[in-house]
Order: C-alpha cells, then sequence, then structure tokens
C-alpha cells in the first residue's frame, strides 16, 4: 500500500518544512492500523519540492519524517520521497526524474527495498499524478478529497482516459472500501 503524504495523512500545506508544521488529518491513524491489520505493509511516498526549492534540507525532511513516523504510531514501513523539481532551484535537486511522481520511479524502488508485491497493490492520495503513478505500474488506485480539490485531477485524469479505481471523502473511507475490497478477495 503506497500512501501520498500531503493531502492524504496531513494537512496540505504550501511547503511544509518543520515538524511542528505537521497535522495529521483525521481518521488517518484509524485507517493505517486497520490496513495493517489486514495484511498491508505501508509506504509513504511523497513528492518534496521544497528540497529542491531550498526550504528544506535533507536532514530537516528526515526530521520532519521522525516526527511523523511517531505521530502516525511507527505504522509506516518507510517514507520514500523525490526531492527533485524540474524547473525550481538550483543545484543538483534541479532536474527531472524518474521518481517524481507521476513517474513511477519511488513506487518499484519500494518494492525492490521492502519485497512488495505490485500486482493488487493500492496507491492512495489527493492528486492525478499519485493515480497517473499507480496506473504505470497496474496498481489500483484511490483518490481522497482531503486535500486539493479533486476536480481538476478527474478532470486530467479523465483527458487520458483514465479515472481511479476509487474516489473517496478521506483516508478512512478509502480503507474502508479497500479493506472490504481485500476480505471479498477483490
Amino acid at each position: 500500500m503506497f500512501l501520498d503524504r500531503d493531502g492524504t495523512l496531513v494537512a496540505e500545506r504550501s511547503y511544509l518544512s518543520a515538524p511542528e508544521q505537521l497535522e495529521l488529518l483525521p481518521g488517518v491513524v484509524g485507517a493505517l492500523r486497520r490496513l495493517r491489520a489486514a495484511g498491508f505493509v505501508l509506504v509513504v511516498v511523497t513528492n518534496q519540492s521544497a528540497v529542491a526549492r531550498g526550504l528544506v534540507d535533507e536532514a530537516g525532511l528526515a526530521r520532519i519524517h521522525e516526527r511523523l513516523h511517531v505521530l502516525l504510531e511507527h505504522l509506516p514501513r518507510a517514507y520514500l520521497h523525490c526531492p527533485h523539481h524540474p524547473d525550481a532551484g538550483e543545484g543538483p535537486y534541479r532536474r527531472a526524474c524518474d521518481c517524481r511522481k507521476p513517474a513511477p520511479g519511488m513506487l518499484l524502488r519500494a518494492a525492490a527495498l521492502f519485497d512488495l508485491e505490485l500486482r493488487g497493490s493500492w496507491i492512495v492520495g489527493d492528486g492525478a499524478r499519485d493515480v497517473l503513478a499507480g496506473h504505470a505500474l497496474g496498481l489500483r488506485t484511490a483518490l481522497v478529497r482531503s486535500g486539493h480539490p479533486i476536480e481538476p485531477a478527474l478532470a486530467e485524469l479523465a483527458q487520458r482516459g483514465l479515472r481511479p479505481d476509487l474516489v473517496a471523502d478521506d483516508l478512512a473511507a478509502a480503507v474502508d472500501e479497500i479493506v472490504a475490497s481485500a476480505a471479498a478477495g477483490r
């Protein structure tokens, strides 16, 4: 199970750059507990162009994820991030890469690192980039309304002839359907 961070697990903020800015969305910890109880391995995959923009460095991002891990009761197995942006910042982080969603590089890296089966896996996020990354690898996809407005994402996906497998108000609602689907063998 791949999970976007901002707008899915935590409140969407413009370039979160300090641990004290983290605000868990309602129902997230309970949803993660249900996923773990159902046998899902949880991996957070997040674009973090704040690094490329110079708003936080890798050490600062590590502190943010350490604090998030505590807030999430140590439920996710890992936090993978893309620090790059093709058009923002200066230096080595300003570049196109294969790890920035919608590219599937982070998902492939997580699958290799943790011996995860991609077939039948899910990605949950609040943007078209999350759904596109999942579709690139044949994952099941869930789009949640708890972050950015999803209408632009749905329109972008429709232009490409795609749609998410599931649209839900938030992670907790998505997890209800995902766990029920897994229990029913779908």
